[in-house]
């Protein structure tokens, strides 16, 4: 194997606008949660914000861990599928300069997709996402001895719109013995698809991240409660609680991390940071503590900033803060 972790999911490329609470209900968008759209409502939505100042940076939640994980030091591996065209280029380099390995696939003839992701005052993001080239990766594409480059595969639970790829990618790394880890993604993703988060939970999946919305969704309890029915059922449970901290849990042992003090710019990318890092920490084999420790600090990095990825400067301090971590 040589990598430490590869991750699976949606390559996209992130187009950041600032706006009002007032768009968010003009247009039906549910703060806070992920709509998936179509290219003619993604183009709907980008022609009403023609006036609007945008910035782009690569997206896709695994991705974004991927980064993660890489920007502590780690080795981290990327499948995805982007199309053949400007948008997919820019994904691959800024991928790369992270320091992942981007195993891309591509596309002839569907575009990248794309997250517009929505910033409102608060710094609460919301996404409009056109999956694009990303929803055509499919199990053919995807033999075990790719898979099998790291002992652990972390996927993203928007896959299960694909339901014929997650279920190869589980058991593929069931059977060749690789530990699975998935962000929940969006509470909409867990409430439109519980029945079969749940099953899979309990029989496929080793390390879960959660923040508070989704595990209300998945448990319909507050995220302490939660973090005991993940930990019952998965060997590492992981809960997100934004500015309040976050709890991790493995068998008997249950830390709680407050977050840092800091001034909100951005909080895209900043779940997906935090689990990279916990990640990379695990890899390590290191208590959940200093894991916890470790995604606090990213996830610190990450909301001070815009963009769903660590600048090269804060990027460079994860790392130095990861190194010092035992």
């Amino acid at each position: 194997m040589n990598l430490e972790i590869i991750g699976i999911g949606s390559a996209l490329v992130d187009i950041t606008v600032q706006v009002d609470d007032s768009f968010l209900e003009s247009e039906n968008l549910p703060k806070g949660g992920m709509t998936l759209v179509d290219a003619a409502r993604s183009k709907e939505l980008l022609d009403k914000l023609a006036n609007y100042s945008k910035e782009l940076s690569p997206g896709g939640a695994t991705a974004n861990v991927m980064a993660s994980f890489a920007h502590c030091g780690g080795k981290a591996g990327f499948i995805g599928k982007v199309g053949n065209d400007e948008m997919g280029n820019y994904f691959r380099t800024e991928t790369e300069k992270a320091g992942a390995t981007f195993l891309q696939l591509i596309s002839k003839d569907t575009p990248t997709g794309t997250g517009l992701t929505l910033v409102t005052p608060d710094g609460q993001r919301t996404f409009a996402t056109h999956l694009g080239a990303a929803v055509e990766l499919n199990p053919t594409e995807l033999p075990a001895e790719i898979l099998n480059q790291a002992p652990t595969i972390h996927v993203e639970a928007y896959l299960v719109f694909n339901r014929e790829l997650i279920d190869y990618i589980l058991d593929t790394a069931k059977a060749n013995g690789q530990k699975v880890s998935m962000d929940l993604s969006s509470f909409g993703v867990v409430q439109e698809n519980l029945e079969y988060l749940d099953r899979i939970s309990a029989s496929h999946l080793d390390i879960v991240f959660a923040n508070e919305d989704e595990c209300h969704a998945f448990t319909g309890l507050c995220p302490t409660d939660s973090l005991e029915v993940f930990s019952s059922i998965c060997e590492i449970a992981v809960v997100k609680e934004g500015e309040k901290g976050s709890h991790i849990a493995k068998g008997d042992q249950k830390i709680s991390i407050a977050a840092e003090r800091i001034c909100v710019i951005d909080t895209n990318g900043a779940g997906d940071a935090y689990a990279g890092a916990v990640l990379y920490g695990l890899s390590k084999g290191l208590h959940i503590e200093s894991c916890g420790r470790i995604g606090t600090k990213a996830g610190a990095l990450a909301v001070s900033q815009r963009g769903a990825r660590l600048t090269e400067d804060s990027a460079q301090l994860l790392r130095e803060f990861a190194s010092k971590i035992r």
